[in-house]
């Protein structure tokens, strides 16, 4: 077979077998990679004497074009498997009874290095004096090579410096000639990878309604769709009714409770076994709201607040006094940019989207005087309007930053007919 050597002057043409050759011809593979990402501290932390090589391997990433802040530059590359040579001792592991024969070798070659190559993301950033270059798959840090260390004032790293020393001039040839192939012909390079990068790497989008119908298991449902559109709408369009005149932790705990008590429901659909709450016997009618918020949260507020005076509950709203549960989802009062006080429905980063309508909804029944944060979206999510992102990893994802509803992680097993019909970019 025809291997595509990269040689000066001569017309680049990016192909699988030109991305094995050059790291064939610079030393490297994918084993190597998956063997520094494999271990507990996956930072190279360089010294003084590797600093120079960390340096000119960044000259290398500073002749292609700024990609963001920190002197920001990154780009996809393609390593071959390790072959069956470099994978092991075939000859010592069967002499020391590790394996019967040549061909049980081979077989587990294959079953521990399926894929003929494995695709990585770079990256490269300098912030003043810091430096870092980053090897992931866009779901798993590999591992990072920088001149300082996250972890706190640490010099040393859990590699020989010989060894060290070694890896990184394969890394700068490689980086060399690989980005000299990319200055020549920046529009194939990026053909290529477009044309090549798995899907489970890549961000996509895909409406809503679409992605309902091909997977109905993760449709966002609520019990009263009805109430709850039009609990949206009217926030959409500041219909947030008459704003209370005053706020106390008294009147705040009554809205609190009900919120709360909704958030409970949504669960006990899924957990039959959840216990239930209920107040203490003889508790007075007026207290019963203070009492469930106590016992929710685990506190005595009318042993240190008056529990009907606005100064009182503008010293006790502060830090998470509006979460539900661990959920991220807050109810909150506020009188900013309003003549009077108004419930607001917070849905923030790792809720649950039908969680928070259903939340929203209680109060809209409650007659609460109720702003929903990003109604808009929620608005356009129940009613199939929008478009659902799917990306290698998420963590705590905001709602209110990207045009998409929602985020889903996007993996191997997902259906082949959602990456039929994504939209990748």
């Amino acid at each position: 077979m025809e291997r595509h050597k990269i040689e000066p002057h001569k017309k680049i043409i990016f192909t699988k077998h030109l991305f094995i050759d050059l790291a064939k011809e610079c030393g490297l593979n994918a084993a190597i990679f998956e063997q520094l990402g494999s271990g507990r501290d996956t930072e190279i932390v360089v010294d003084n004497d590797t600093l120079e090589v960390l340096v000119k391997l960044q000259e290398q990433f500073a002749r292609l074009e700024e990609m963001g802040d920190d002197e920001y530059r990154g780009f996809y590359i393609e390593l071959p498997r390790p072959t069956p040579a470099e994978w092991g001792d075939c000859e010592a592991s069967t002499a020391d009874g590790e394996y019967e024969n040549k061909e049980e070798y081979l077989r587990d070659w294959e079953l521990s290095n399926p894929r003929e190559t494995v695709w990585y993301h770079v990256s490269s950033a300098r912030y003043k004096e810091k430096r870092t270059i980053q090897f992931t798959d866009r779901k798993h840090s590999y591992f990072t090579i920088a001149n300082y260390s996250r972890y706190g004032d640490r010099i040393d790293d859990c590699f020989y410096p010989e060894w060290q020393r070694d890896f990184f001039v394969k890394l700068a040839l490689y980086f060399h000639k690989l980005i000299d192939a990319i200055i020549q012909d920046p529009e194939g390079f990026n053909a290529y990878v477009a044309n090549h990068l798995p899907y489970q790497q890549r961000n996509g989008r895909i409406a809503r309604k679409e992605f309902n119908r091909i997977e109905p298991r993760f449709k966002i449902e609520v019990k009263d769709e009805t109430t709850a559109i039009k609990a949206l709408e009217d926030s959409v369009c500041k219909n947030f009714g008459r704003p209370l005149d005053t706020m106390t932790i008294r009147s705040y705990c009554k809205y609190y409770r009900i919120a709360h008590e909704a958030y409970d429901r949504y669960f006990e659909r899924f957990d039959t076994t959840r216990k239930k709450r209920s107040l203490p016997n003889g508790v007075p009618l007026e207290l019963q709201d203070v009492a469930y918020y106590n016992m929710v949260k685990f506190c005595d507020l009318q042993d240190k607040y008056a529990l009907d005076s606005e100064t009182d509950f503008n010293k006790f709203a502060s830090d998470h006094y509006g979460e539900l549960g661990l959920s991220r989802l807050n109810i909150l009062a506020s009188d900013f940019d309003s003549p009077g006080w108004r419930i607001i429905v917070s849905n923030s980063y790792s809720a649950y989207v039908d969680v928070a309508v259903e939340v929203a909804t209680a109060l809209y029944k409650s007659g609460a005087p109720l702003e929903i944060h990003d109604a808009d979206k929620l608005l356009r999510i129940l009613k199939e309007e929008d478009h659902v992102k799917l990306i290698p990893y998420t963590f705590h994802d905001y709602m209110g930053h990207h045009e998409e509803g929602t985020f889903i992680n996007f993996h191997g097993s997902t259906n082949v007919w959602i990456v039929r019909r994504m939209f990748y970019h």
